[in-house]
């Protein structure tokens, strides 16, 4: 099967692996990855992992802003591929690229569709207090993740994982189902395929920087939901000495109720107070500073104790 790939984080690279593996025999014609952009506190151009990846195994890589340009549908039509692969590509395929395909555009997709269509299904799901989520892999089509679906698997959330961890697994899963569906498509000319209830969709929105900011409150169960849902973006972060500062990692506590927001120090554990009582903190990270351990932060700020939050 000849193939266009496209996708730009480190969390693609394992579809990557898989469908360019050569037990399977496909043909990579191309890699697409979204263009280089200035990134951190230098503001200094970044490559993609996906172009980075692709580089190594001198596949040809192109970039560009999006597809509204005539010329750059006019190149991907001529790679003549027979199927297109997306997974966490960040732009929108327009209905002149999807028909390009003799086997369509076929996407992976971290949820349980219909459930959680839109940018952010991971940590919608996280926030929710789901135990099961799962991957889903559909055939592209003009809506917003709403195709016809290819193949579904489930995944349990594991306590206390947070949403970049559970990410990487929902794109390793996927990575094992897609060479499968390819070859189905290539040996039979076609999968079978099911269409979603579009009666029982839900939607999620893209995470903004607010997102992260913690309200003491909201209970202990769901501050730390949006702690590791926000992890590793936007952050969950409050305001320390008019400064951001960002809760890493902690646990429920099930000793201590305080305040909202109020710090207190007991055996060298940090506390901080929620609507329904208390959080453990185990891990801080000062605006610009390193992840540290709670205690070794309380050591560096002595007035942190007794502090009110946000």
């Amino acid at each position: 099967m000849k193939i266009v790939f496209m996708g730009t984080p480190d969390i693609a690279i394992p579809v990557l692996e898989q469908i360019a593996d050569a037990d399977y025999g496909h043909e990579i014609l191309s890699v697409y990855t979204q263009p280089d952009r200035k990134a951190g506190r230098g503001r200094k151009i970044t490559t993609t992992p996906i172009k980075e990846y692709a580089i190594s195994k001198k596949y040809k890589v192109l970039q560009p802003q999006n597809f509204k340009d005539p010329d750059s549908v006019s190149v991907l039509k001529g790679f003549n591929a027979d199927i297109a692969v997306v997974a966490a590509y960040g732009i929108i395929l327009p209905i002149q690229v999807l028909n390009l395909f003799r086997h369509g555009c076929i996407n992976l997709h971290p949820s349980l569709l219909p459930k959680y269509r839109g940018p952010s299904p991971v940590a919608s799901a996280i926030l929710a207090g789901e135990r099961i989520t799962g991957t889903t892999i559909i055939k592209l089509d003009s809506g917003m993740d709403s195709g016809s679906i290819l193949d579904q698997k489930e995944m349990n959330i594991l306590e206390n994982e947070f949403c970049g961890e559970l990410t990487a697994r929902l794109f390793t899963l996927g990575s094992i189902m897609i060479p499968e569906i390819i070859s189905k498509l290539e040996n039979r000319g076609g999968a079978s395929t099911f269409d979603q209830d579009h009666d029982k969709a839900t939607f999620t929105e893209k995470l903004s920087r607010n997102d992260g900011l913690i309200d003491w409150t909201k209970g202990s169960d769901i501050i730390w939901r949006e702690i590791r849902a926000y992890n590793p973006w936007p952050g969950s972060h409050t305001k320390f000495k008019g400064k951001n500062l960002k809760i890493i990692e902690s646990k429920i506590s099930t000793e201590y109720k305080l305040p909202s927001g109020h710090v207190s120090i007991h055996r060298n554990e940090v506390y901080i107070g929620t609507g329904d009582g208390a959080l453990n903190i185990k891990k801080l990270q000062a605006d610009g500073g390193k992840i540290v351990l709670a205690a070794d932060f309380t050591r560096g700020h002595k007035d942190f104790e007794h502090t009110i939050l946000g």
